[in-house]
């Protein structure tokens, strides 16, 4: 928890723009995310609640959908829904979003910026791919509305 009182304390009291804010702010549900996949008990339920809160304020920041760091934080948040949450649905629901606004605009990257979002864009595919079968298998074909 050093880490993230330091990211707290030390960088994100400070005012900053809206894409460091969201790579720090994501960080920090990232470290609750870490913490979670091993906590018990109450500890178990701190973590959860304090990570989805930090996904949730990094998610409201305005950033453009092909952002590495929105692309990053769509990624890291729906694997948080699947792995930590165990809600498949939103898991499902949040990569989908996230990936088809960041195809409705990747013609209008540069050559640099599509390479970044390229990597991460692909993920999220195969992410919802697995997710999606996986629900098909247990759930029938519930999941074909995404």
């Amino acid at each position: 928890m050093k880490i993230i009182n330091m990211i707290n304390n030390d960088v994100l009291a400070k005012d900053c723009e809206a894409e460091p804010k969201a790579f720090f702010v994501k960080m920090v549900g990232d470290y609750y995310r870490y913490i979670a996949e091993n906590a018990k008990d109450g500890l178990l339920e701190e973590v959860k609640n304090k990570a989805l809160e930090s996904y949730d304020q990094a998610n409201n920041i305005e950033l453009p959908p092909c952002n590495p760091i929105k692309l990053g934080l769509a990624l890291n948040f729906s694997v948080f829904h699947y792995e930590v949450m165990k809600n498949h649905k939103a898991a499902c629901e949040l990569a989908d979003k996230a990936l088809q606004e960041a195809l409705d605009k990747i013609d209008e990257l540069e050559e640099d910026d599509f390479r970044d979002a390229k990597s991460i864009i692909e993920l999220l595919k195969e992410n919802l791919t697995l997710w999606k079968e996986e629900l098909d298998g247990a759930e029938g074909n519930e999941i074909d509305d995404l």
